[in-house]
């Protein structure tokens, strides 16, 4: 069987790595050129929960090689919460799944392969486009310094800014929303990168959907096209986190590699819960309170990726992001 995948981010080279793993030996491997100084976009360095991205990544690779930090307490708006988050080194962990593998640039000649598997990401290059989607813009930077920052997320209407410590000195911060212009974003702290207490390594736009898999259906095109990762929208639609997810629906695609019908199916019942989030999020986006069955919905997802954040907690993070 002849197979491209398009696209070499988490989703698309996670799941090279796997099918390699698993026998297949007739890949290719198509991406667009890389424009940012990391080679990722987004570069999202946030990893959770770390139990279950640990037990992901051993069927690739040694997880401990790329972890940079781990985290047992962050703060929501003030607000100190029991953690179990991590940050990896992703563009190294990426690097390392892809290999010595050469990476074609241009469009996959769909005629060429048996299976061709979407992912794009946000561009969603294979698949037909999404009538409602949900893109949300994105700012982020990379830097160097002496201040103890923290691992904290500080919310606002239809967004978040944030800061993940990724260990000596560096950390990842930045600001994403669905409806301000995020272009203008820097840091809170003065940015000077001739002063020695902060050094901007690099710094990026991107984007990322936070539209849920229900929404961005169809997964799968004349029976031999299908999706996944973020593509598909495999990402959390109200926290935005989504390489666990990218790995999982390449692994809900091995798991039914000759039924995509039935992958499809999976991916729909796994991901019900960013439906409801995604329910949520409209309200946020109409300044409106999600009921309490889309709080609750909130509350299991995060303490299911290791944030333990009571009711009331979610209920302020809420109010937070509906105020316009």
């Amino acid at each position: 069987m002849r197979i491209a995948i398009a696209g070499a981010g988490m989703s698309g080279a996670y799941l090279y790595r796997r099918l390699v793993k698993e026998g297949f030996n007739d890949i290719d491997l198509y991406d667009v050129k890389k424009t940012t100084a990391c080679g990722c976009r987004p570069c999202a360095w946030g990893f959770a929960p770390s139990d279950e991205i640990r037990k992901m990544l051993e069927k690739v690779t040694d997880p401990s090689r790329f972890i940079l930090h781990h985290s047992e307490m962050a703060t929501f708006d003030g607000m100190e919460i029991p953690s179990d988050l991590l940050t990896i080194d992703k563009p190294a962990l990426i690097n390392e799944l892809i290999g010595d593998k050469e990476i074609k640039l241009g469009t996959v000649d769909l005629d060429e392969y048996d299976r061709v598997v979407d992912a794009t990401g946000v561009s969603r290059a294979y698949l037909p486009p999404i009538g409602d989607d949900f893109i949300a813009e994105c700012k982020q930077y990379r830097l160097k310094t002496d201040e103890p920052l923290g691992f904290w997320f500080r919310t606002s209407s239809v967004g978040y800014e944030w800061c993940f410590p990724l260990g000596g000195g560096e950390f990842h911060m930045g600001f994403g929303n669905l409806k301000s212009d995020v272009r203008s974003y820097k840091p809170r702290f003065a940015m000077d990168e001739k002063k020695e207490s902060a050094r901007v390594r690099c710094r990026c736009h991107s984007t990322v959907r936070l539209t849920s898999p229900f929404f961005s259906q169809p997964f799968v095109m004349n029976g031999k096209i299908v999706g996944i990762g973020e593509c598909i929208g495999a990402v959390a639609p109200l926290v935005a986190d989504g390489n666990l997810y990218a790995m999982q629906t390449g692994e809900m695609l091995l798991e039914n590699w000759d039924d995509l019908d039935g992958y499809s199916k999976k991916v729909l019942e796994r991901f019900d819960w960013m439906r409801k989030e995604r329910k949520g999020l409209e309200k946020l986006m109409a300044g409106k309170v999600p009921s309490l069955s889309e709080i609750m919905t909130m509350k299991r997802h995060a303490n299911k990726v290791g944030v333990k954040m009571n009711s009331i907690h979610v209920l302020k993070l809420f109010r937070s992001m509906s105020k316009e």
